[in-house]
């Protein structure tokens, strides 16, 4: 496949309650990136501290240890892209959850193919999706 692969959060927690398919995708010959936005979305869905949050903080923390994934920071590039889809938006009457948002800025810095099933992120023009 040799892509760049951007994880949404709901495809991590998908990936964790054992979808194969999302796991197939994952393989070391592509790139995977989580952006920071879902980073945070993660760990604060994981603050409850109950062992099911453990066990799946623990296995956040070996996915992010993978050689070939990488956590994406918002960067001045990512801002661009933030604002260019907040006004795009914005003027369609189509807004979308800020989060959201932050993580299409991300996918389209690093030239990924979105994993996702939020249906907020699948009405954005020019945007690299996977369904699951």
């Amino acid at each position: 496949m040799n892509d760049t692969i951007v994880l949404d959060t709901n495809a991590i927690i998908s990936l964790f309650d054992g979808n194969r398919d999302i796991a197939d995708m994952l393989g070391e010959e592509n790139i995977v990136i989580v952006p920071a936005i879902v980073c945070g979305e993660f760990e604060a869905g994981a603050q409850s501290g109950t062992r099911r949050d453990n066990a799946a903080m623990s296995a956040f923390n070996g996915l992010l240890s993978l050689s070939h994934v990488s956590v994406l920071p918002a960067t001045r590039r990512t801002g661009r892209h933030y604002a260019q889809l907040f006004a795009a938006l914005k003027k369609a009457g189509t807004p979308i959850p800020t989060n959201d948002i932050w993580i299409a800025a991300s996918t389209f810095e690093c030239g990924g193919v979105l994993i996702t099933n939020d249906h907020h992120l699948l009405n954005i023009p020019q945007l690299h999706t996977i369904t699951y």
